[in-house]
């Protein structure tokens, strides 16, 4: 049994005609608008405002159309005005009691009053009162005075039993949307609060995601920083084992050009003494054959490279040094913008003509750095930026700006670029991609490891001939 069939508390029968076809037809359809009502109400799905004034719509023109039908039947037909009045007045009762509901402005207390309302009319007007108006018209047409047939009307009685019945039912299909009603707020009460709860879980979990995409950060930062640890102590000790050799030999080296010098001296003076003696000639032979001449010549510049490779030894330790200790790490608020402008200053005299740099911000504000370090972590970007250009004419572009709580330099070339392979390990130590003895592959992995002691990161973005980009983001307040 479907649940339409199972809920139409009135079914159209012989009781409900009155014998007048129009007035029948029109009672019908409020039959047929009971029912539906009443159908909605089991159904549980709540009335909406625009539905709501479509039904109170048609009840309007029911009343309009209806009831001049009705007056004008009692009229013509020349029943008692005492009927006539009492059946004006309910008529007028209907037309207020619709406008009072049109103008209620909650929905879920209109529903009740309307569904209480449409039955107690089909039941005690059209079942009564309309039934008692037939009667007295067919009455008078078969001769009876009007008020005789009026008077007879006034001493009928109805049914009691059916009276109980059809307040029963009124009351029970108003009970019915009061329920509905409450079940509808109690539904949209528990969407509410799934609607809270399921805001507070996706805070909670945004929460969550936040401290997990941290605790990874913190993992790499610490994994990076246990790395770097460990190259710096292997460069501190492979610095200190070559330190102490290396004066040795520069120091050696010094006494050996002493002693040189002096076996030269030696020499000349040998050739002032032999000068003009019977034993010149075995002299001048024995000189000759240990070409001391090529010798005179050749030592110096042989004394002089190796002491310039003694110090080029001594700035990859130095370099070493300070890779594996870069200096302290106390910081203080500093203006960025100055910091930029002096790297820019000392790192002017690398740059080749026809190399032009673009300074790209303007006043910073002051973040807690330490002002040598990081000086040096960005003189090394720039550094590294006119090598990219290949002593050719090129474009060197230094942008600063503050995104959000960070302060955001970008240190970009025109210059060769980098494939993804060098890319992936620039920052690694030791690793350079210049000839063997012009680079010491620090530059880099010294200027990472000061960003991220500064709270900071730095990435780069690059391809072959299209130039690079390095990205430094600094916080601007150092977490407590």
């Amino acid at each position: 049994m479907s649940v339409r069939a199972s809920i139409e508390p009135f079914c159209w029968a012989s009781y409900f005609e009155t014998g007048f076809g129009e007035v029948d037809a029109q009672h019908r359809k409020l039959v047929d608008l009971v029912n539906v009502l009443a159908q909605r109400a089991a159904s549980g799905i709540e009335i909406q405002p625009a539905e709501l004034a479509k039904v109170l719509d048609g009840l309007s023109r029911y009343a309009l159309h209806h009831f001049a039908t009705e007056e004008a039947l009692m009229v013509d037909a020349g029943i008692d005005p005492r009927h006539i009045q009492s059946h004006r007045k309910a008529h007028a009762d209907f037309v207020t009691q619709v406008g009072e509901m049109r103008g209620a402005s909650a929905t879920s207390r209109v529903v009740p009053l309307l569904h209480r309302f449409v039955t107690s009319w089909l039941t005690f007007h059209i079942l009564d009162t309309d039934q008692s108006m037939a009667r007295q018209m067919r009455a008078v047409a078969a001769g009876t005075s009007p008020a005789e047939a009026y008077e007879a009307e006034s001493g009928h009685s109805s049914d009691p039993g059916n009276t109980a019945l059809v307040v029963a039912v009124r009351n029970l299909l108003g009970l019915v949307a009061e329920r509905n009603n409450e079940l509808a707020r109690i539904n949209a009460c528990l969407e509410e609060r799934v609607g809270e709860r399921t805001a507070a879980l996706t805070a909670a979990n945004q929460t969550l995601q936040r401290t997990l995409d941290t605790l990874q950060d913190t993992r790499d930062r610490l994994l990076e920083a246990d790395k770097l640890a460990a190259v710096g102590q292997l460069a501190a000790g492979v610095a200190h084992e070559i330190n102490n050799p290396l004066g040795y030999v520069a120091s050696n080296l010094g006494t050996l050009r002493e002693y040189a010098d002096r076996l030269l001296a030696l020499v000349d003076t040998a050739d002032r003494l032999v000068a003009g003696s019977g034993r010149q000639d075995a002299w001048v032979a024995a000189r000759d054959g240990t070409d001391l001449d090529f010798i005179r010549e050749d030592l110096p510049s042989l004394v002089s490279e190796s002491g310039k490779g003694l110090g080029r030894v001594a700035e990859i330790i130095h370099a070493l040094q300070d890779f594996a200790s870069p200096g302290p790490t106390e910081v203080s608020p500093h203006p960025l913008d100055a910091l930029l402008d002096e790297v820019l200053r000392t790192t002017a005299a690398g740059r080749l003509p026809g190399q032009e740099v673009v300074r790209s911000y303007g006043e910073l504000p002051a973040i807690p750095v330490n002002p040598t370090l990081l000086c040096e972590g960005f003189k090394a970007l720039l550094d590294n930026a006119c090598r990219a250009l290949g002593g050719g004419p090129g474009k060197i572009t230094l942008r600063a700006r503050q995104v959000g709580e960070s302060l955001v330099v970008d240190v970009e070339d025109t210059g060769c670029g980098m494939d993804e392979a060098t890319r992936a390990r620039i920052f690694e130590p030791f690793f350079t991609t210049r000839p063997v003895g012009q680079g010491r592959g620090l530059g880099l992995s010294t200027t990472y490891r000061i960003v991220r002691q500064h709270g900071g990161q730095i990435e780069v973005a690059s391809r072959p001939g299209k130039g690079s980009r390095f990205r430094v983001s600094l916080p601007l307040r150092l977490p407590s």
